[in-house]
């Protein structure tokens, strides 16, 4: 157990030590939000920058990109030759999906993606939820996180962690009273006053700290509180029955360190910002040009009567003339510019095609749409697969954590997650014989339109079946009543051929074929069930027509001859033609 004076010392450490990597990234959340300065004293205080921004429209397309497609979860059996191990693993599979839902997993994927692509980090935390009675993943800010040294992007546990952040004494006033009136002091306090807070995490415990202000300490001490005023108070402390962290972190690849997709073009950004200020102030004196009382020559310039253009009044000077001084922007200002923004795009990995342009140079869909992919989809995989292997270690913790928690307590969850739909019903200790799983996105790198472009291609050629790309298709919802109503539509396309060969045949009378016109058009029936009724319509139609003691025959949709409504049998000089549950037979 830390006391509260070690886990002050520790942040203090860790927050010196990560400053330079926790400005870079304030730098990328400011450059995506749009909060530029421009520092030239020409312009106005609160000028915004007016250049496109780069860094958000590459971060949010790829982001999108990223999590545009949904893992996979597949949990296998702890021994495949018995059912109940077969049985455990699927209610393993369902349960996880099911906490993935409860968490709204679709858009904690959304964040996660931005936060991999433009900070480098990504930061997950698991808590136990008692009233829901499962786990739950909470994303927590990499600008507020501080965990212990990690030894590389395959190393996605740390020891133990921090998170930092503030809250309003008002909030403080509500979840912690008593330690509220302390921070109050003589009660001059208002309720928007932040409070910070530092959240330390390890296998054994979790405590929750709150300080007044940043706390500058002194050989790791912490200050001793001032008059009425307390500056450091422990708000919560709490065991971990995990007996782990519970928190996943995990990091973008690089050479050597964190580095961000768009931490490159952070220079390149502010000097085109720079340059398109300057081009705006060159334009402006253009078109409101300085002008100047020039004197003459040994004599004092003075303007008697300014003129005044709305009353008409006439400007006089004495002494000297007025020049305007013209300014234009340099001839090399825009070409600048564009290679600043070129040179950007090529750092970043940000095709045009981004912002709904495309290159001069490109004369076919094809030809672009394969310099795209060249930009995006290795990123997108990559990326994908890093998703993958944090949710693989946290769908672990979260199996361990329901067991920690849960024990043998029965709960149950609705999963709406195609190939996983329906009720779960489990006990932790008895379903959960393992926590082995494997997360995977069924084409790492491709989006959605990528996905349906190459699964079909796929299909196609005979390499996959239909059912197994529908059950990857995002568009699919769900593939067995997918399945089941093309089955469906093939089949009725073939009944609606099958009559209408008949029809020109001439072996349906007219008449069938309006009533079954008018069924399916005016009573909404479907085909099947119009052709089925006017079935037995025609056969009672023709067996009122047989005579007593003669042979049924009832061929249903024919033509009068065909033999059933005669009198006498034909001689069967020929056999007759198919009736309609003959063809529905053979097909």
């Amino acid at each position: 157990m830390k006391t509260v004076e070690e886990i002050i010392s520790l942040y203090t450490t860790r927050s010196r030590v990560n400053d330079n990597a926790k400005q870079k990234m304030r730098e990328i959340r400011d450059y995506y939000n749009g909060d530029i300065v421009v520092p030239l004293p020409e312009l106005d205080t609160d000028e915004r920058s007016a250049v496109a921004n780069l860094l958000s429209q590459g971060l949010d397309q790829t982001a999108m990109r990223i999590a545009s497609t949904s893992p996979d979860i597949y949990c296998p059996p702890t021994d495949s030759r018995t059912k109940k191990a077969r049985d455990n693993a699927n209610i393993r599979r369902k349960a996880l999906f099911g906490w993935w839902e409860h968490s709204r997993m679709d858009l904690q994927l959304s964040k996660r993606a931005r936060h991999l692509i433009g900070f480098a980090h990504t930061c997950v935390q698991l808590r136990f939820n008692r009233q829901v009675g499962a786990p739950e993943w909470h994303l927590r800010d990499p600008l507020s996180t501080y965990p212990a040294t990690m030894l590389g992007v395959d190393d996605m546990r740390p020891r133990d962690i921090i998170f930092a952040y503030s809250r309003q004494l008002g909030w403080l006033r509500q979840m912690y009273p008593e330690a509220a009136r302390k921070f109050s002091g003589d009660g001059t306090a208002t309720e928007d006053e932040p409070i910070d807070l530092i959240e330390y995490v390890d296998g054994e415990e979790q405590v929750l700290i709150g300080m007044r202000a940043p706390v500058q300490t002194t050989m790791w001490a912490v200050p001793k509180p001032t008059e009425n005023k307390a500056l450091v108070v422990e708000l919560e402390r709490a065991p971990n029955l995990l007996g782990e962290t519970p928190v996943v972190c995990a990091q973008r690849i690089s050479l050597d360190g964190a580095q961000g997709q768009f931490d490159g073009i952070l220079g390149m950004y502010q000097m085109q910002a720079r340059l398109m200020a300057l081009e705006v102030i060159a334009v402006q004196k253009g078109v409101f040009p300085d002008t100047w009382l020039v004197g003459r020559a040994g004599e004092t310039p003075q303007i008697v009567n300014p003129s005044d253009g709305l009353t008409g009044e006439v400007g006089i000077i004495r002494g000297g003339d007025l020049k305007d001084m013209q300014m234009q922007p340099g001839y090399m200002t825009n070409p600048a510019i564009d290679r600043l923004e070129r040179a950007q795009r090529l750092t970043a990995g940000i095709p045009q095609e981004f912002g709904g342009e495309s290159t001069s140079n490109i004369r076919t869909g094809r030809r672009g749409d394969a310099v795209l992919s060249a930009v995006v989809d290795f990123t997108v995989q990559e990326s994908q697969r890093i998703m993958a292997r944090s949710l693989q270690e946290e769908n672990r913790l979260a199996i361990n954590m329901s067991k920690a928690y849960a024990g043998s307590r029965k709960r149950s969850f609705y999963v709406s997650t195609k190939n996983a739909k329906g009720r779960v019903d489990y006990r932790p200790n008895e379903n959960f014989d393992s926590n082995d799983n494997v997360v995977s996105y069924s084409h790492p790198g491709a989006d959605i339109n990528n996905l349906v472009v190459g699964g079909g291609q796929r299909v196609g050629m005979g390499t996959m079946s239909k059912r197994s790309f529908m059950a990857i298709d995002p568009l699919v919802d769900d593939p067995e009543f997918e399945h089941d109503t093309v089955i469906g539509e093939q089949l009725e396309q073939a009944l609606l051929s099958s009559v209408q060969q008949q029809a020109a045949e001439g072996a349906i009378p007219p008449g069938d074929l309006a009533r079954i016109m008018e069924l399916v058009v005016n009573n909404k029936m479907e085909l099947a069930g119009a052709v089925e009724k006017v079935q037995k319509e025609a056969q009672e139609r023709q067996a009122e027509l047989v005579p007593a003691g003669a042979p049924a025959a009832q061929p249903g949709l024919a033509l009068p001859g065909a033999g059933a409504e005669s009198a006498e049998m034909a001689p069967p000089v020929a056999p007759p033609e198919p009736s309609l549950d003959e063809l529905l037979a053979a097909l």
